[in-house]
């Protein structure tokens, strides 16, 4: 059922239209799945840890929160097409409500969280995809913040980033980009001293560095061109290369204008090459749900989903 399929013909002030996303955002049925008692209480303990130095919150309360932080991710993605929509309608600024609001709230519960700083990989997706909440529930300078009091990740993090050269492509591919989107989201990243007459941030001007890298090295890999598809193992690593050619395309697009401040020119390119980055990586969920926040975060990044859109309150 399609929540917002009745107020396509409303005009929301901001104070109904913040209304109506929460009714909206606490209806769906991931959401409504958890009691609402049980909410709140998850929602205070995950703003309370999430400010407070240290690994996190662990067992026995990290379930309950990643469930409910997973609840509204779905809860708001369910809204990502129509709050892309470059019509103006108040249909479309429902669904841009909804997708902040559940961005919010899922960065509430993911921040408050012990990330897998054991595992480098692990590690970077899980600040990337925080990150990215933070992007499009306009909350960077908390998520900066949270970066450099959560023990473990930067160091995870740039270790993972030191060993990406000896990876394979596509480990060594998905590695740089990941980095190259925490440069762009704004995570305080390690990153080499500008050169004289730089006006770039430094982790901009590493996540130029990074793409520069990468561009050689994807000339070196090659491409699997038009050979006979003869395994599924051979499927799987085509529809890799395609999904990492797309990303890596949308991500040099932003890289471009947010260096260039062009920011609203890349929105419609932008949007076209990580929806094919996404059509390839369906069948992995995990991948799926961090491009589509990956796209949400880019096009608002590129001033194109939250525009001057406030919602007070939340």
């Amino acid at each position: 059922m399609h929540v917002l399929a009745n107020q396509s013909d409303r005009t929301l002030d901001q104070r109904d239209l913040l209304a109506v996303a929460r009714a909206t955002l606490d209806e769906h049925w991931a959401v409504s799945a958890v009691p609402q008692e049980r909410r709140t209480l998850l929602l205070e303990r995950a703003d309370e840890a999430a400010v407070a130095a240290g690994e996190g919150l662990g067992e026995p309360i990290a379930d309950g929160l990643a469930l409910l932080g997973t609840a509204y991710e779905l809860a708001a993605l369910g809204q990502l097409e129509a709050a892309l929509d470059s019509a103006p309608t108040a249909n479309r600024d429902l669904a841009r409500a909804v997708l902040i609001l559940g961005a919010s709230r899922a960065y509430r519960c993911g921040a408050a969280l012990r990330p897998p700083s054991d595992d480098g990989d692990a590690a970077l997706t899980w600040a990337l995809r925080l990150g990215a909440l933070a992007m499009v529930s306009g909350q960077t300078d908390v998520y900066a913040d949270w970066w450099q009091k959560r023990e473990g990740i930067a160091a995870a993090v740039e270790s993972y980033g030191k060993s990406l050269d000896s990876l394979p492509w596509e480990q060594y591919a998905r590695g740089t980009l990941w980095l190259a989107w925490l440069g762009l989201l704004g995570a305080p990243l390690s990153a080499p001293i500008p050169e004289e007459g730089e006006v770039a941030p430094r982790p901009l001007v590493a996540t130029r560095t990074r793409l520069a890298a990468f561009r050689e090295r994807r000339a070196a890999h090659g491409t699997t061109g038009d050979a006979p598809v003869l395994s599924t193992a051979a499927l799987r690593a085509r529809m890799a290369e395609f999904a990492i050619r797309h990303l890596a395309d949308a991500t040099e697009l932003l890289t471009i204008a947010v260096l260039r401040r062009t920011l609203p020119d890349v929105s419609s390119e932008f949007k076209l090459r990580l929806s094919a980055a996404r059509s390839a990586m369906a069948g992995d969920h995990g991948q799926d749900v961090l491009l589509a926040w990956l796209q949400a975060a880019g096009v608002t990044l590129a001033g194109g989903v939250t525009a001057q859109l406030e919602l007070p309150g939340f």
